[in-house]
Formats: C-alpha cells, sequence, structure tokens
C-alpha cells in the first residue's frame, strides 16, 4: 500500500515536471556568461519555448543556429520586434544597450524581462515609465534579490528595525561601472527592506583600474540607520554580501542569500540590562538556510538566489497567470536616485 503511494506520488511529479505550464513564444537578446550561466538553464528547467535569439554579431548568430534546436539564431533585433508570435523579451545584453531594447519592445507592446539596469540615468527610468504607460507590454527588471527567498523571510520578519550594517564585497571589475552595474544590487535592496535611502555620508577608495571600495552612512524613514560598505577590492571566488540587523527585540544576520538567523536581545528595565541581573537566554533561530547536500530545486543556488522566481513571475504575467512583479519600472526611483547622490557625492570629492 505504502508502495504503491510511493509510485503514484513519483508519476504525478514526473508527470508535472514533463508539462509544459507556459506555451508562448518568447525571444531572448544577449547570451553572454551571465545568460548561460543563471538565466538559460532556468529557462530550459521551465521549459520555455524561446524561438529567437539575438546576438550582436552575425558570428555568434549563426553558432546558434548550429547548436540550439527549434531556436533562430540573428543579428537583427527587427526579427523580434516584428514577430506577432513573440509574446515576451528577455533583455540580457551591454547595460548601456539596454534603455534602447527595452524602449523598442515596449513600443512594439512586448513584455519585457531586461537584466539591472534597465538604463543608466533616472531621466531615462522615467522615460521608460512613461513609455510602459501607453504600451500594452509590462516590464519586470531583473533585480533577483528582491525574489530571495532569504530576503522574502526578512522582509515578513523585520520588526522595528533600528540600525544595519551590509558588506558587499567581489572581486576586480574593470569592464564597466561598478556603482550601476554591481552595488545596484545592494542599494536596491536596502530600498526594498527599509525605505527609501537618504545618503549622509560616502567615502571611497580606490586602487587601479577595477579595484574601488565606497563607504556610505545612510537615513531610511522612521530614523533608521544604515552603515554600507561596497567593494570591488577583494576576490570573485570569495564574492559575499552580509547584513547584520538590529531591530527593537532582535538581531539578524544574513550569509548571501543562503542562511538568515534571528537571536534574541536581552532587553532592559528601567534603563537597567538585564544581563546584569541574570544570565541571560540567548535563543539564536535559523529563519532560512539552503541545504547543498541535494540540490533539489528549492535549495538549487538559481533557486535561493532568486533567479527561477524572477523568471517564473515575469513568465506569469505574461501568459495571464497569478504573478506578483516585486521590481517594476516605477519601484526602482528611489534606487537610482541614491545611485546619482553617491556619484555625484565621490565626484566632488575626487
Amino acid at each position: 500500500m505504502v508502495q504503491a503511494l510511493i509510485q503514484r506520488y513519483k508519476r504525478i511529479r514526473k508527470a508535472s515536471f514533463l508539462k509544459r505550464d507556459y506555451t508562448e513564444s518568447y525571444a531572448f537578446v544577449g547570451i553572454g556568461n551571465h545568460s548561460l550561466n543563471n538565466l538559460y538553464p532556468v529557462l530550459q528547467h521551465l521549459n520555455v519555448r524561446i524561438k529567437t535569439i539575438v546576438s550582436h554579431s552575425k558570428e555568434t548568430a549563426a553558432l546558434i543556429n548550429e547548436n540550439f534546436d527549434h531556436v533562430s539564431g540573428s543579428s537583427d533585433y527587427d526579427v523580434v520586434l516584428n514577430d506577432p508570435d513573440i509574446r515576451g523579451v528577455f533583455i540580457c545584453a551591454n547595460p548601456a544597450s539596454h534603455f534602447s531594447l527595452v524602449k523598442q519592445a515596449l513600443e512594439h507592446d512586448k513584455h519585457v524581462f531586461v537584466e539591472k539596469p534597465p538604463c543608466l540615468t533616472s531621466k531615462d527610468l522615467q522615460e521608460l515609465i512613461e513609455i510602459e504607460k501607453n504600451s500594452k507590454g509590462i516590464l519586470l527588471t531583473g533585480l533577483q534579490k528582491r525574489y530571495a527567498p532569504m530576503y522574502q523571510i526578512l522582509k515578513q520578519n523585520l520588526r522595528s528595525p533600528q540600525t544595519y550594517q551590509l558588506k558587499y564585497q567581489t572581486g576586480y571589475y574593470p569592464e564597466g561601472d561598478a556603482i550601476t552595474d554591481l552595488f545596484i544590487h545592494p542599494l536596491d535592496i536596502i530600498n526594498y527592506l527599509f525605505g527609501k535611502a537618504e545618503l549622509m555620508s560616502a567615502q571611497q577608495f580606490k586602487k587601479g583600474k577595477g579595484a574601488e571600495c565606497i563607504f556610505l552612512h545612510v537615513k531610511h524613514p522612521n530614523n533608521i540607520i544604515g552603515s554600507i560598505e561596497l567593494s570591488t577590492n577583494a576576490w570573485w571566488a570569495k564574492a559575499n554580501e552580509g547584513f547584520e540587523i538590529t531591530c527593537n527585540n532582535a538581531h539578524y544576520q544574513s550569509y548571501n542569500t543562503n542562511k538568515l538567523t534571528a537571536t534574541n536581545k536581552a532587553g532592559q528595565i528601567l534603563g537597567i540590562p538585564l544581563e546584569k541581573v541574570k544570565k541571560p537566554k540567548i535563543l539564536t533561530q535559523t529563519l532560512y538556510e539552503k541545504n547543498s547536500f541535494l540540490p533539489v530545486q528549492n535549495h538549487n543556488e538559481l533557486y535561493s538566489a532568486g533567479y527561477y522566481e524572477e523568471i517564473r513571475q515575469f513568465l506569469n504575467l505574461c501568459e495571464g497567470k497569478k504573478a506578483k512583479n516585486l521590481s517594476p519600472l516605477t519601484s526602482l526611483t528611489d534606487t537610482f536616485r541614491l545611485i546619482e547622490s553617491i556619484k555625484t557625492k565621490i565626484h566632488v570629492q575626487n
């Protein structure tokens, strides 16, 4: 009896996995390292029908035709824009080209998933917001940390946050603008968790091309104070992002998007720390932890980092299913203003 139930469950699970939940056709613009490692595997897992992949070069487009079954490679973006069968477009190209690519897709009433950043300035962001209002297409920005289970749990559990420290460290980044291309992630997540951040101070340390460290102090609504270190002066092999957040009754610690803990605070009576009166009972609870023993879907890195969920929500939006767009263009206004404030402050110092 038990074995029969187990086998039935396995058959149902297998059928669910093999079933195509998404029936529309999509296009993908860009075929770089990030796309191949983080986005294409999710699309393949979800059995999404990619009809066209657009590359900047004709040589790469030819390789796509040779190596991707049932997919057409092209170096002509108009092929996608003028194809009525293509419901949505995934854009993951050079950040400098995102604004133009997004603008054209929205103007052709395509749904758009665009990797961060969707554009480079607040002015361009406002223009895209206005274009989207007049489009039949909906845009979701690829800020995957908003969709990561760890950050969702943290957001749900935060009660009366007071102060926080955030460290975001990667290796050298000589090929672009680290603030816009990389640091947008931590700068966006603090606005997402705590509300609009007002820049109080910014200091920059720079060591040659590609190595820099920026120290920030910011203030959020309800007098929440944050101290932030953003660095490309470490290792890519040991890149890390970690929060320490002090709330009224608890202290939270995060380790990348893999683990989140909460430790109770001792408290006080009449200004006297309770731990001075009696031995405190320190309780640390693990609210989230990725299990690497068997990386099934919920413990796979692409899932815990938020890539799976952001893509799934976009596909749901495109196909009229129940969906949550946690990263619309309108939600990025404060993030872009903060980025521009930091750049202005650093420029003045230099």
